[in-house]
């Protein structure tokens, strides 16, 4: 009987790749004239009814996740990618400004699509001011009024294959930072460079040369038109096993960003940023040296960097420092009820000091929220970053800083984050 009922099982199984609604009806006429016949009972009958309808269940889920992951074939080659941040703010100022506590709320939403093997195109949409370059917050303080939106990035990105060449990038439109720098001393996270860019790197063993080089426009309703030409090179080595040294050397050349027809104002200080380099200064061409010894400490990553800038066009106040540590990564809860206390990926902390004197860089670019922007400020900045749920964090920081020339004046900013990626 045991193997009369597997046959039966396996005839029904074969039915059941009809049309559902007809295998669905030839398996009962089956099953009802067997325990007729008494070859079946009924209760044999029904268990064949369930192992069949289960098997139709798993190959229709397996049909759906199939059907799902094909689609049209333009998803294929696009993916999509976002994250949300609600932050709390405290600033206590002494001197000018007032003492504020605002909420602020960053949207970031955007995609990659893959037109061929070399190229792709991607766009990015992110909350903010239309005339703040290096900001994607927006604050609750309209009266309730809607929040902008606004195109953050749109690029084309060529990637051709060449003989002898590890990596090869060509990028146009309006792009993420494409220098290699590991704190935004001089470029503040949020910025996007308008113009070009390319990237070509080569591997040697366990070490890799790469460099980068961008033309970038500032501003081209001038007679003399401002723009941004720069040019980085730099080694990624493996001296020891888990080891990494990275080093990269840059030149940045500001060309009309200071405009001595406007009375040596900056050439986009319309832009309603803090204008904090001094008024002597000439003009804007900085060297930038970067380090960064990365490795892991007891299977957590943990990373010693510096970062160093030096305008060679002024007199005074004209170098940046900024020496920073960096220990763990917040990629997965910290506390689950299954897994427990999660240290080792739930955990992230990071501090680091920085100067950054009046004419060291072009003051529309820096830290937004180191000493409330600008440069003349030095000071110190610790924080703390919690993996909260899945793709999730919490985190809290603390600048602490002065001005570096003047009334010395304090700005001390405490941000509490809740980072949502999806």
């Amino acid at each position: 009987m045991r193997i009369v009922r597997r046959w039966l099982l396996a005839g029904a199984l074969i039915v059941s790749t009809l049309p559902q609604a007809a295998w669905a009806g030839e398996v009962d006429i089956l099953l009802n004239k067997l325990v007729e016949h008494g070859i079946l009972t009924a209760s044999q009958a029904q268990d064949i009814r369930n192992e069949v309808n289960q098997e139709q269940v798993k190959q229709d889920k397996a049909l759906d996740e199939k059907l799902a992951k094909a689609g049209p074939e333009w998803a294929q080659r696009t993916s999509w990618k976002g994250d949300f941040r609600l932050r709390n703010e405290y600033r206590d100022r002494s001197g000018t400004g007032n003492n504020t506590n605002r909420q602020r709320i960053r949207f970031r939403y955007g995609f990659t699509s893959k037109v061929s093997d070399e190229l792709k195109v991607g766009a990015r949409l992110a909350t903010g001011s239309l005339t703040d370059p290096i900001s994607t917050n927006d604050s609750f303080d309209d009266t309730f009024t809607k929040k902008g939106f606004n195109l953050d990035r749109a690029y084309l990105e060529y990637a051709p294959e060449m003989p002898g060449v590890s990596e090869t990038k060509l990028i146009g439109g309006i792009i993420e930072n494409p220098f290699w720098t590991p704190s935004p001393m001089v470029w503040d996270d949020d910025l996007s460079f308008d113009g070009a860019a390319a990237h070509v790197a080569q591997d040697i063993g366990p070490v890799k040369v790469f460099a980068n080089s961008g033309v970038f426009s500032l501003d081209t309703d001038e007679t003399e038109t401002a723009s941004l030409w720069s040019v980085q090179g730099g080694v990624s080595a493996t001296p020891l096993d888990g080891v990494t040294l990275t080093g990269a050397l840059a030149y940045h050349d500001y060309k009309n960003v200071i405009n001595h027809a406007k009375a040596g104002t900056d050439i986009v200080a319309n832009l309603g940023t803090n204008s904090t380099n001094l008024s002597i200064l000439p003009d804007v061409n900085l060297l930038n040296l970067n380090l960064e010894l990365a490795t892991k400490v007891a299977g957590v990553p943990a990373s010693l960097s510096g970062d160093w800038v030096h305008n060679t066009s002024a007199e005074d106040e004209e170098n940046g420092y900024n020496i920073g540590l960096k220990l763990g990564k917040a990629k997965k809860p910290i506390f689950s009820f299954t897994e427990g206390l999660n240290l080792k990926d739930g955990l992230e902390a990071g501090y680091f000091w920085q100067r950054l004197e009046a004419n060291a860089q072009f003051d529309e670019f820096v830290d937004s929220d180191f000493g409330g922007g600008g440069t003349n400020h030095k000071g110190n900045v610790w924080y703390v970053k919690l993996g909260a749920l899945k793709n999730s964090t919490i985190g809290i920081k603390w600048f602490d800083t002065e001005e570096v020339t003047g009334a010395k004046n304090h700005f001390d900013t405490v941000q509490m984050d809740w980072v949502t990626s999806f």
